[in-house]
């Protein structure tokens, strides 16, 4: 079995809420009877995408196992690329891929520097080919991005979702070692399919935004931070790809067992 843990939308701020949430989540996932093989976050690592908040972040998002991230639509693809990567901060898109185990991450980013919409441009599709074309016939492949390719029945997300997933419709209904895409920027967990396959959209670490049933009141106010970070587990093993959603509480774990 290869375990990945999968992060969104933790939003560093230079406050102390959001590490301090992070911090727990990374906290619960180490104390784990079988740790996860990997960690990955699916975008908005920063809240502004400011130098510092990327400081913050290399200094919470740290494990003994593999930590990859990817840019959202409050990311700076130069600023990131600079702080976690310790590239130059060019802003060509940050696209990577891990393989291990039989399974392989291919990490691709959707975002477009100064717009909340999501995009995938050529140079990005072109890096999902040749990843796919250098993965082995039997390993199971998940694609992981920050915004979702289709609507979510969400009033906040909806209008800033991917806007051009036709071409990725294609390459992931024809090949069959796809299981699943991953995505963030919701703020919600919840599962639905995508060219066949299914869509698996991480709940945010830092706050809930309710999908429209919620949100669609006048008045009412999209985002609550009331909520435990929440992250999910994603299973692979050869019966396929098992997703668990999981709160992780603020307080840490119970002390006393349940009858």
């Amino acid at each position: 079995m290869v375990l990945l843990a999968q992060l969104s939308d933790t939003h560093f701020n230079m406050g102390a809420r959001n590490v301090e949430r992070v911090e727990r989540v990374l906290a619960y996932l180490a104390e784990l009877p079988q740790r996860p093989d990997l960690i990955l976050v699916t975008g908005d690592i920063a809240d502004e995408g400011e130098i510092e908040e990327y400081r913050q972040a290399r200094a919470a998002l740290t494990a003994d196992v593999p930590v990859l991230v990817l840019p959202g639509n409050h990311d700076d693809r130069g600023n990131m690329r600079q702080v976690l990567f310790g590239q130059d901060p060019d802003y060509a898109p940050i696209n990577n891929v891990h393989r291990g185990d039989g399974v392989t991450v291919v990490l691709l980013d959707s975002s477009i520097p100064g717009k909340p919409e999501g995009f995938l441009d050529a140079e990005t599709y072109a890096y999902l080919e040749d990843a796919l074309a250098r993965t082995a016939a039997d390993d199971t492949v998940l694609i992981a991005m920050h915004h979702p390719p289709v609507p979510v029945q969400s009033t906040v997300v909806d209008p800033i979702r991917l806007t051009n997933p036709e071409r990725l419709a294609e390459i992931v209904a024809g090949d069959a070692r796809i299981a699943a895409v991953l995505t963030g920027h919701v703020h919600s967990g919840l599962m639905t399919s995508f060219a066949g396959k299914p869509l698996i959209v991480a709940p945010s670490v830092s706050s809930t935004i309710g999908c429209e049933w919620e949100t669609a009141a006048p008045g009412h106010v999209p985002i609550d931070f009331a909520p435990d970070p929440s992250l999910v587990f994603h299973s692979v093993t050869d019966a396929g790809l098992l997703s668990a959603f999981r709160p992780v509480a603020m307080g840490g774990w119970l002390a006393e067992p349940v009858d």
